[in-house]
């Protein structure tokens, strides 16, 4: 009797566990993305196409998508270039500073976009460091390059993004089987034979994966178009534009645009997901590093080891540098000459300027804490239960992934600015918690994926001895499944909390005075001169998802 009560406790667990998951991802993902479709669509007469005909009918429009598809694949391509050729540099080749250099390779994806491109500003701009340097040593007229428009963005891009590329390749090149490239030698293979027979394939599933990744994050950027972009318009700056005039219609119109074109290669990136699962496994000899034995080889490689080095670590040195410029004494001079706390002390010293900072901790947490709650239930029930709606559970988890931040912004606008039953008749445009829930939905997916990858490793006959043995699923949950997963569940929740914590398109278009979060302070701080501030502001975040990486490596240890 007493185990029937605890079968029938635990169904009722389950079924309430499962309908809540359902709820959050339909009120918090679907039914916004559904009433953005159908505000692209009404107007005061009914359902309509005449937005998209407007939309379409101006070449100026057409223009704009245009531009945001040949950044995506320019982006892609650079990236592809830039990421594959490190991931060989590094793993490929065998010297002496190849283990710093990877961790240093890895530094960008660390460290939110808007402070990066505030940094390259402060570089490479009309007025920036390295600029004013190449005029004055060459004593030039004008300046030497413009850090602006297509290629100033796409700049931005190679330093921001390679990082896809680099590190799906180096694990392909894990995979690469070293007895069939030997064998490819003995029968007299050339080394172009070798590339593409044996290596190229190998790495084509992370090539595939990479550029899709890529592309999305390439039409979805905005810190860099918005900062940079001059008159080169996209889609993510025309969207924000369009929500400032209250033309939400046609800002509807663009998301659903950009959504359409997320949702074509997220469909290429399930394909090619699947097909790497089958095809990446070692046969034979894994592959062994190459000793580079020519003197002159080697020079040539560490000295681009030294400019890569170089080239990662110069914009961060240059935030660091430039938080300690002491408020209103860098306008006129090439160089910053007096330094000091000042920038740091005005941040703890003020509620006005410490609250962004403060704002931005705790909705992260808050976003973080919510993805917690819902990714690690979802990860359990796609990857280990037999449940037959398990397909659309993972549809509606994986759909923010075809949707760039922009996109999910107008989403929360169009799904929340009215009572609906998901939010118990309330309604939060205006409100605080508007925006943690906008970041919570942008990583969904990642902390299902991380959790999944771990309950992957998970030896399901230890579930079953737990259940035997008469414990209830709640506390297999807790005692078994939660500890052996915990590696996956600490790598979401950082990368969840750092990705949130300096996002700067969503909280662009959300945020309020209550809550507006250090991106937007840092912004509005360069608008304002205050180049100081906003870079003391770029520390502290690089410091705390620094500080939260490394705990993350230790604790997964």
């Amino acid at each position: 009797m007493d185990r029937v009560i605890r079968y029938f406790k635990n169904d009722i667990l389950k079924h309430i566990i499962y309908i809540g998951v359902f709820w959050i991802l339909i009120g918090f993902v679907l039914y916004p993305a559904f009433n953005t479709f159908l505000s692209s669509l009404k107007s005061q007469d009914g359902l309509t196409l005449k937005y998209y005909k407007d939309f379409f009918s101006n070449k100026n429009n057409i223009t704009v998508v245009v531009n945001t598809i040949k950044l995506g694949l320019a982006t892609v391509l650079v990236c592809g270039v830039i990421g594959t050729g490190l991931a060989f540099y590094v793993n490929y080749f065998d010297f002496k500073y190849n283990n710093i250099i990877n961790k240093l390779l890895l530094t960008p994806i660390m460290i939110p976009g808007v402070i990066i491109v505030i940094a390259f500003i402060q570089l490479y701009g009309e007025s920036g460091l390295i600029t004013s340097t190449i005029e004055l040593l060459f004593n030039l007229d004008k300046h030497p390059y413009s850090f602006k428009g297509f290629y100033g963005i796409l700049f931005i891009h190679a330093y921001t993004q390679y990082v896809y590329f680099y590190l799906n390749v180096s694990v392909s090149i894990g995979y690469i089987d070293y007895s069939t490239i030997e064998a490819a030698k003995n029968l007299g293979a050339s080394k172009l034979k070798i590339f593409t027979s044996v290596i190229l394939p190998t790495i084509t599933p992370a090539l595939a994966t990479s550029s899709i990744l890529t592309f999305m994050s390439g039409i979805g950027s905005f810190s860099a178009p918005n900062l940079l972009g001059h008159n080169y318009k996209v889609l993510s700056t025309q969207i924000l534009l369009a929500k400032t005039n209250n033309y939400m219609e046609i800002a509807s119109v663009q998301v659903m645009i950009l959504l359409f074109t997320g949702l074509v290669f997220l469909t290429l990136l399930r394909h090619y997901e699947r097909s790497t699962k089958i095809e990446m496994s070692v046969k034979g000899k894994a592959i062994r590093p190459v000793k580079i034995k020519d003197p002159k080889k080697r020079k040539i490689y560490m000295a681009l080891a030294g400019f890569v080095i170089l080239t990662i670590i110069l914009p961060i040195l240059t935030i660091f540098l430039l938080s300690f410029v002491k408020p209103g004494t860098w306008m006129i001079n090439i160089y910053p000459k007096e330094f000091g706390f000042d920038n740091y002390m005005k941040i703890f010293t003020k509620s006005r300027v410490f609250a962004p900072f403060k704002n931005s901790i705790s909705m992260s947490l808050w976003a973080t804490f919510f993805s917690l709650v819902l990714g690690v239930p979802c990860a359990y029930i796609i990857n280990k239960t037999k449940f037959k709606a398990k397909g659309i559970l993972e549809l509606l988890v994986i759909l923010p992934w075809a949707m760039p931040a922009s996109t999910i912004a107008i989403n929360m606008i169009n799904g929340f600015n009215k009572p609906n039953i998901f939010v118990g008749n309330n309604i939060l445009v205006g409100t605080y918690i508007l925006l943690p829930l906008a970041y919570f939905v942008g990583i969904i997916p990642l902390m299902v994926k991380t959790t999944g990858v771990s309950l992957n490793n998970l030896n399901n006959t230890l579930i079953d001895a737990s259940k035997t043995l008469g414990a209830s699923w709640k506390n297999t949950f807790k005692k078994i499944i939660i500890p052996i997963i915990s590696p996956g569940i600490i790598a979401g929740a950082v990368l969840g909390f750092i990705r949130c914590v300096g996002e700067y398109t969503t909280s662009a278009l959300l945020y309020g005075v209550a809550n507006k979060p250090i991106s937007i302070a840092m912004v509005n701080a360069l608008y304002e001169f205050e180049i100081g501030l906003s870079m003391a502001y770029g520390v502290l975040i690089i410091v705390i998802t620094s500080i939260l990486a490394s705990l993350m490596m230790k604790l997964r240890r």
